[in-house]
């Protein structure tokens, strides 16, 4: 059965604004997402805590591989467009908005916790993701899912000796994260900052989905997300900090656009 966030074939406008958060009318908004991808759920956390209409249009691995780089000039989701200009991948859109849109303010004025927020992210998004990705592109051979597997091992060079690599990466830091958020309700100060979003979504590889009451997937596309390593009791604090932050934080279920 094909997921039903690959079958969605128009854009849709849509309200995704947090309920207890005044809605600013952005049309000219819109955001390019493959709907689970963590990297996807990032920006569009941002863009709903900061109370954000925006335009949802579904990117579909390989089928639209190619209209998507000619649009937009870059092969990846998601990417964010204002009045149809492209401002770029997840990392380019979040610093825009925070520039744009800067109220709830995500980023600290400091200049000290500003930097740790930013380490935090990189450390996330050019770490953590990528990491367990290649561990899921594993899971996603051994499952026979094709013919996304294979398109995902070619486009980032996946090879069972790389994935091995990263695992023993992840079987250390993992379980030292999860001793980190242990202790604390936030990653950088007393405030929730775009670190705790970032992480909280970018474990989405390694842990598997949210419940279904915070993000609604079919369960076949949910058995893909996840590594053998994220069950591990060591990282029962980890979880459980992920799921508050999206309780506390996120405002609402996380669901597709409708179609």
């Amino acid at each position: 059965m094909v997921p039903a966030w690959l079958g969605i074939e128009e854009a849709v406008d849509v309200d995704t604004a947090r309920p207890d958060v005044e809605v600013t009318a952005m049309p000219t908004l819109e955001l390019i997402e493959l709907y689970p991808s963590p990297y996807s759920e990032r920006l569009r956390w941002v863009l709903d805590l900061k109370g954000l209409s925006y335009r949802r249009t579904p990117y579909v691995p390989v089928a639209s591989e190619e209209s998507h780089s000619e649009r937009t000039g870059i092969r990846t989701a998601p990417v964010l467009l204002a009045d149809g200009e492209v401002i770029g991948d997840s990392d380019r859109s979040v610093d825009w908005l925070e520039v744009a849109h800067p109220s709830p303010r995500l980023v600290p004025d400091d200049p000290r916790r500003r930097a740790q927020v930013r380490t935090w992210e990189l450390y996330a998004t050019e770490v953590l993701g990528p990491a367990a990705r290649l561990v899921m592109i594993g899971r996603l051979k051994a499952m026979n899912v094709q013919p996304l597997a294979d398109h995902f091992a070619a486009k980032y060079h996946w090879d069972e000796a790389e994935e091995a690599r990263v695992d023993r990466l992840l079987r250390t830091a993992l379980p030292e994260l999860a001793a980190a958020v242990a202790g604390s309700a936030h990653l950088v100060g007393d405030q929730f900052t775009r670190a705790d979003l970032t992480v909280a979504a970018l474990l989405t590889p390694v842990l598997g989905l949210p419940p279904d009451d915070l993000f609604a997937i079919d369960p076949g596309t949910r058995t893909m997300f996840g590594t053998p390593f994220g069950a591990d009791p060591s990282l029962a604090p980890l979880r459980d900090w992920r799921d508050r932050m999206y309780r506390s934080h996120r405002g609402r279920r996380v669901e597709p656009a409708a179609a």
